[in-house]
């Protein structure tokens, strides 16, 4: 199939290099795993962001396939530092995809961010599309 070329995202996405800090939450038992990993983030947008995550650090391989699709057994939450503050949400796995042995990077839905701290993100995400370094 071919790309048609047309964007499907309802958000506009700009390149922002985040820290972040992931914990995969259990679906079936609402709670989070022993498994977290760090990376950092390559877009964000309004209602969602692109991941990068380097191995064997992340090792997040055993998960991969778990944590996207109608059957996925996981979300994510997401822990990003922004400028002073630090923001949470729990994310929806879009797509992944592994560019090279070490490197996997995943397209994430923001299902919700943490109450009192959408208004940080939104100010956030316009500042970058402004051209705004924070």
């Amino acid at each position: 199939m071919r790309n048609s070329g047309v964007e499907r995202r309802k958000h506009e996405r700009f390149k922002a290099a985040i820290p972040v800090s992931i914990s995969l939450i259990n679906l079936k038992m609402e709670k989070n795993l022993e498994a977290h990993f760090r990376g950092v983030t390559t877009d964000i947008s309004m209602e969602g962001l692109g991941l990068e995550l380097k191995y064997p650090e992340a090792g997040m391989f055993p998960f991969e396939t778990r944590v996207m699709g109608e059957k996925r057994e996981f979300d994510l939450e997401i822990k990003a530092k922004v400028g002073r503050d630090i923001i949470r949400g729990v994310g929806e796995v879009r797509w992944t995809s592994i560019p090279f042995p070490s490197v996997m990077k995943m397209g994430v839905f923001l299902k919700e961010i943490i109450e009192g701290e959408t208004e940080n993100w939104r100010n956030f995400v316009i500042s970058r599309s402004r051209g705004i370094q924070c």
